[in-house]
């Protein structure tokens, strides 16, 4: 079975039960083609992983995609988008989790 297809029919009630930050790192992992080992809740999206504006965009439009989640640019402060741990932490608020 399609893996972005099983979290697409997902509920929200569902994404908040799943391992948000294991699916960040995921996303991360796939996104950078570095193992997910290699990705941890300190890694740091600009000077660990070089991520630009660019690379941002992309990872929260896959986030958007995969986990079925929608970010509101009105509540999305650059301290969320620091480590994968706080992205992490902002996803889970989204979600409710």
């Amino acid at each position: 079975m399609d893996g972005a297809k099983v979290l697409a029919e997902e509920t929200p009630e569902q994404a908040a039960g799943r391992d948000v930050t294991r699916e960040v790192i995921r996303s991360v992992a796939a996104m950078t083609r570095r193992p997910p080992e290699g990705i941890t809740e300190g890694t740091r999206f600009h000077q660990d992983l070089d991520f630009d504006s660019t690379n941002v965009l992309e990872l929260l439009m896959r986030l958007e995609a995969d986990l079925d989640i929608e970010f509101d640019p009105d509540t999305f402060g650059a301290g969320a988008f620091e480590t994968v741990g706080s992205l992490s932490a902002h996803v889970r608020q989204i979600c409710g989790a």
